[in-house]
C-alpha cells in the first residue's frame, strides 16, 4: 500500500481553467511509437483508436505536438524533464541523467504525492536514471515477438492506483505495444491486413536488415507494413480501454488528469526509410497529445504547434505545483484558459538522432509552419512549408530565402546554448546484444 498522505498539495493555488481542486491522481501515459496521423481523431480513416477518439472527445487535443527526439531514450527524457536533449543530456546509451537534473516524478513527490512508473522498455529502465523519484517503479522487459498486448502493464497500474485510493498519485504508464514487431493477435491483424504476397513480416529484425542493405524492401511493401502496424494499434487501444473501465467503474476518471502521448512515430518509406531514430520528418516527429480532467476543457481542438517538452511544466501547473525556472517547455494552460497567442511565436527544437554515422548529427528548428532540417557532418539545410506541404517533399532552400537564414540562426543560437554534461556509462555485451535486437545498436 502506499503510505496515507494528508497534505497541502489540494490547498496549492490552482491554474487549470475551471477546475475547483487539484485533480487527485495524475496518470501520464505514453504509447512508445504512436503516430498521431494514424489516430481516428487526428483524422486517420481506419478505426485504429476507437477508445482513444472517444477518451478525445472528452479532453482537450493538442493536434500539432512535436517530439523533441526520434527515439525513445532522449525523447523520453525530455517528457520527464521538460528539457530538450541537450539540456539534460541523455542523447546516447552512453549516457546517464545527471544528479542535478530533476524530474516530474521528484516535483511531485517533493509536493506530497505518491509517485510509481511502470515502464515496458530497457531505454526507460534503471540504466539511464529515468526511474529517480518515482517511489515505485517497475521494468516489464519488452519483447519484440511478442502477440499479445501488454497486460502486465495495465493490471500493475490499476493496482497502483487502487492502492493509492484517494490518496495522491502521480502515475507514469509506459506502453511499448505498437513498437516494432509489428505483431498482434490474429483478430486485430484480420481486421487491417490486406492481400500481400510480399516478404515482408513487420519484425524488427527484418527491418533492421533493410536498413542495412542486407535485405530489399520498398514502397511496395509500405502498405503490408501499415496493415501490421495498425492492428497492433487498435489492439493497444483495446487494452487502453482496461485503464479506462477501470477509472470510470470506480468513480476515478473526473478527478484524474490523464495525460496521453508519445515518444516518437515511425517511418514507412515517406522519406526511404523505415523505423525511426535516424531522420526528423514529421512521420517521426508529429505525435499525439490529449489531457482530461479537472479545469481542461472537453472537446477542444488547439492547432498552435507545441512540444514534448511543454508536457511537464503543463502538469505541474495544473496540478498547483509551481515549474521550477530554467525549463525550456512551458505550460500550454494558457492556450485554453486565456487566447495562447504568446505560444504562437516559439520556435520548436528536435536533436539527438541516433543510428546516423554519428549520433546527434540531425536537428530541425520550426517556426509555425515553416520547418527547418540541418545536418552537421554534410552542412545541408532542407526548408518546408508544412502549411501547403505537410509531407516535407518539396524543399525551399535553394537560394536561401530569407526565412531560412532566420531559421538557421535561431538553429545556431539553440545550438550554441551549450550541451549538458551527463555522466557516462559503459554498456555490458548483453546489453548491447539487447539493444541491437531492439533496433537501437547498429
Amino acid at each position: 500500500m502506499f503510505r496515507s498522505l494528508t497534505l497541502g498539495v489540494l490547498a496549492l493555488s490552482l491554474a487549470c481553467a475551471g477546475a475547483t481542486e487539484s485533480p487527485k491522481r495524475v496518470v501520464l501515459i505514453s504509447i512508445d511509437t504512436l503516430r498521431a496521423d494514424h489516430l481516428g481523431f487526428y483524422g486517420y480513416e481506419r478505426p485504429t483508436s476507437l477508445i482513444l477518439d472517444a477518451l478525445a472527445s472528452e479532453s482537450t487535443v493538442l493536434e500539432d505536438a512535436t517530439s523533441a527526439s526520434p527515439w525513445t531514450l532522449p525523447s523520453h527524457a525530455s517528457l520527464l524533464t521538460g528539457l530538450y536533449p541537450r539540456r539534460h543530456g541523455l542523447t546516447s546509451h552512453e549516457r546517464y541523467l545527471a544528479s542535478d537534473r530533476k524530474t516530474l516524478p521528484q516535483w511531485f513527490s517533493h509536493a506530497g504525492y505518491a509517485t510509481a512508473a511502470v515502464v515496458s522498455s530497457h531505454n526507460l529502465s534503471p540504466a539511464f536514471g529515468l526511474d529517480r523519484g518515482f517511489q515505485k517503479f517497475r521494468y516489464v522487459e519488452e519483447d519484440v515477438e511478442r502477440r499479445e498486448p501488454s497486460t502486465a502493464i495495465t493490471d500493475q497500474a490499476m493496482s497502483w492506483i487502487d492502492a493509492a485510493g484517494d490518496d495522491p498519485l502521480f502515475l507514469f504508464v509506459h506502453y511499448y505495444d505498437v513498437h516494432s514487431d509489428y505483431v498482434s493477435l490474429p483478430r486485430y491483424e484480420d481486421l487491417f491486413l490486406r492481400p500481400y504476397e510480399g516478404i515482408a513480416d513487420g519484425s524488427t529484425a527484418q527491418l533492421i536488415a533493410h536498413r542495412e542493405g542486407k535485405l530489399d524492401l520498398g514502397a511496395g511493401d509500405a502498405p503490408n507494413l501499415i496493415d501490421r502496424y495498425d492492428a497492433g494499434i487498435r489492439q493497444m487501444d483495446d487494452e487502453l480501454g482496461r485503464l479506462l473501465a477501470f477509472l470510470r467503474e470506480r468513480g476515478m476518471l473526473d478527478d484524474t488528469l490523464l495525460v496521453v502521448t508519445s515518444d516518437h512515430g515511425e517511418e514507412f518509406f515517406e522519406h526511404g526509410g523505415v523505423l525511426h531514430g535516424k531522420t526528423q520528418f514529421q512521420e517521426v516527429l508529429r505525435i499525439p497529445l490529449l489531457l482530461r480532467g479537472p479545469g481542461i476543457p472537453p472537446g477542444r481542438r488547439i492547432r498552435t504547434p507545441v512540444s514534448l517538452v511543454d508536457v511537464a511544466p503543463t502538469l505541474l501547473e495544473c496540478a498547483g505545483i509551481s515549474a521550477p525556472e530554467g525549463l525550456d517547455g512551458v505550460s500550454l494552460t494558457t492556450l485554453w484558459s486565456k487566447n495562447g497567442g504568446e505560444l504562437e511565436g516559439r520556435y520548436l527544437f528536435s536533436e539527438a538522432d541516433h543510428n546516423n554515422m554519428e549520433h546527434d548529427i540531425t536537428r530541425a528548428v520550426r517556426h509555425r509552419e515553416l520547418k527547418l532540417h540541418y545536418n552537421r557532418l554534410s552542412g545541408e539545410y532542407r526548408l518546408y512549408d508544412l502549411s501547403r506541404d505537410p509531407g516535407e517533399h518539396d524543399d525551399l532552400a535553394e537560394g536561401k530565402p530569407p526565412a531560412m537564414n532566420a531559421l538557421a540562426d535561431e538553429l545556431d543560437r539553440f545550438m550554441a546554448s551549450g550541451t549538458a554534461e551527463a555522466p557516462t556509462r559503459a554498456l555490458s555485451e548483453e546489453e548491447i546484444d539487447k539493444l541491437r535486437s531492439l533496433g537501437y545498436v547498429r
